[in-house]
């Protein structure tokens, strides 16, 4: 675990080096949410109808995370379990599509109640949450330099314009970026009573020194069945052989959710990136030279969208085939992600896109393909429509997982364990949201071909509802933040948690929370609990699994 000392009221640079240009007048606020992730804007939004002031900050142009970077199927295990904001964005997606195509169209019908939708959509979809509430005030192309404490308390946090620095992300080569009208100004201090660090990274809990974890724990820790290195067979529950249960400096793998279509008069071809290297996809290749991969969806996974379009992600190796050896994911390459500065993450996101179009390119092109794969890879391409100022690829890179705080409270997998009394899994005093979405990791590492039909790390294992404690966003040692998205929990207890929908629910507690801090003239931790669980139900959230209070 590491921590990050601070003294009274010291700044800390977020990357060695920093030199702090002169600072304008400080903007005083009730809260500053950091991340316009759906956590983040939920967070916002909450503490705006709680009546405070509010400032979203975001170190890109974008609103709405992985969601409007591509990730627009919403994982939600059960129906139902969650509800709140999230409820009233699937709403607004279903308005949206009934509204501009007609309430029996095809676009409604494949929006699927609010849980399919384009990228585009969905960004615009959280950008009218964030205009319906005039508390709220949006700072894009903002990135966090530095927080200053008094005592153990987070006070305040210095952002610089990412455009005055020179510090715009190159991502992809001849990459168009639709500038604001607005010039780029100098670094900008923002004061607040509470701070929502609603990043995936967990980059502010990082600043203020709150202790954190990176990796995974070992089975030892926690005594938990899924921890630490492992091989399983997709959607079991038994480790195999070579399992050790030893815990390392691993994460998961991430991925681009990208977006095709078929339809040629918005379709744009893949290209060859550069950088390409036809190794990268040795494994894969395998597999085809094996007749294991016959068509496109053998390799990756295809997911409906409305408007003729196709959400592509990862596929898993399937139990009865063993394959694919490989897909979207790319283990070991991200492991430096969660505490790496700005440059390094960008070498890993366009690192992660060469071989992300490097694999579409290679089952195009590929000699050794197939020709039907070939032709029928050739029969998509990325879409006109989206992602307009990125040249058509996703703006996001997946991040499944950052660094993890220590808090009041760590989430584990022994949280799903049945208590004697009741045969179901405890209840939490101060639960402020449920989980229902299976333990499932990625790949920690790359596919080795002495364990054929898994890649270390993956698991996929069903649990009931579980209920989720506020104490886990809430820092063990610092005062004045909330953590809702790298949020209290082991490697294996976040494998439910990590789902955005479960992030906005848990945005939504700490907007909520916050006000209660204000209004009450408490810390965040000291927040009126029964206040705060009634307040959630009254806006429609859920925080107690069935069988529970």
């Amino acid at each position: 675990m590491r921590a990050l000392p601070m003294a009274v009221l010291v700044p800390l640079a977020l990357c060695q080096g920093f030199a702090a240009p002169a600072t304008a007048v400080p903007a005083v606020s009730d809260v500053v949410v950091v991340g316009a992730t759906p956590s983040g804007v939920t967070a916002a939004v909450a503490a705006a109808r709680s009546g405070l002031r509010v400032i979203l900050v975001e170190e890109s142009n974008h609103v709405g995370g992985i969601v409007s970077g591509g990730l627009t199927n919403n994982d939600i295990g059960k129906e139902g379990t969650v509800g709140g904001l999230f409820v009233e964005f699937r709403r607004r997606i279903c308005d949206y599509y009934s509204a501009k195509y007609g309430p029996g169209s095809q676009q409604v019908r494949d929006s699927a109640h609010g849980n399919c939708y384009e990228a585009h959509v969905a960004e615009a979809i959280y950008r009218a949450m964030l205009a319906g509430e005039p508390r709220v005030r949006l700072l894009l192309w903002r990135r966090l330099a530095r927080a200053e404490r008094a005592g153990n308390r987070l006070a305040r946090i210095i952002v610089e314009d990412v455009r005055a620095t020179a510090g715009l992300p190159s991502s992809i080569a001849t990459r168009q970026v639709d500038e604001p009208s607005v010039a780029p100004g100098p670094s900008e201090a923002l004061d607040a009573r509470a701070f929502i660090d609603a990043t995936y990274e967990g980059d502010l809990a990082a600043l203020a020194g709150v202790e954190y974890r990176v990796g995974r724990e070992g089975r030892q820790s926690y005594g938990e069945p899924l921890a630490g290195r492992i091989y399983m067979r997709f959607g079991t529950d038994q480790p195999l052989p070579g399992s050790t249960g030893e815990g390392d400096a691993g994460i998961q793998a991430f991925c681009f959710r990208i977006h095709v279509t078929r339809r040629p008069e918005n379709r744009v071809p893949f290209e060859k990136p550069a950088g390409y290297c036809r190794d990268d996809y040795r494994f894969l290749s395998a597999d085809i030279r094996a007749g294991k991969v016959a068509k496109l969806r053998d390799a990756i996974q295809l997911y409906v969208m409305p408007n003729g379009k196709f959400e592509l992600n990862s596929d898993h190796a399937h139990g009865d085939t063993g394959v694919p050896s490989q897909s979207f994911d790319l283990a070991e390459e991200n492991w430096g992600w969660p505490e790496a500065d700005w440059r390094r993450r960008q070498a890993i996101f366009d690192r992660y896109w060469t071989y992300h179009e490097g694999l579409l390119w290679f089952l195009k092109t590929d000699a050794e393909v197939p020709e039907a794969i070939r032709r029928e890879t050739a029969e998509y391409g990325f879409c006109k429509d989206e992602f307009t100022d990125h040249r058509n690829r996703p703006h996001a890179l997946y991040v499944r997982e950052g660094r993890r705080i220590v808090g009041c409270y760590t989430f584990t997998q022994r949280d799903g364990d049945p208590e004697e009394a009741t045969g179901r899994p405890r209840s939490q005093s101060d639960a402020v949201a449920v989980v229902t979405y299976a333990w499932d990791s990625h790949a920690v590492h790359k596919f080795d071909p002495a364990q054929p039909g898994v890649r270390e790390g993956y698991f996929y294992v069903a649990h009931p509802p579980l209920e989720l404690p506020y104490r886990t966003l809430v820092p063990k040692k610092i005062d004045g933040l909330l953590v809702p998205v790298a949020c209290s929990a082991s490697h294996v207890g976040y494998q439910t948690i990590r789902m955005e929908p479960v992030f906005m629910a848990l945005g939504e507690a700490s907007g909520i929370a916050a006000g209660l801090a204000v209004r009450h003239h408490v810390e965040l931790r000291q927040v009126p609990i029964a206040e705060l669980q009634q307040e959630i139900v009254r806006r429609g959230g859920v925080i107690h699994a069935e069988g529970g209070r």
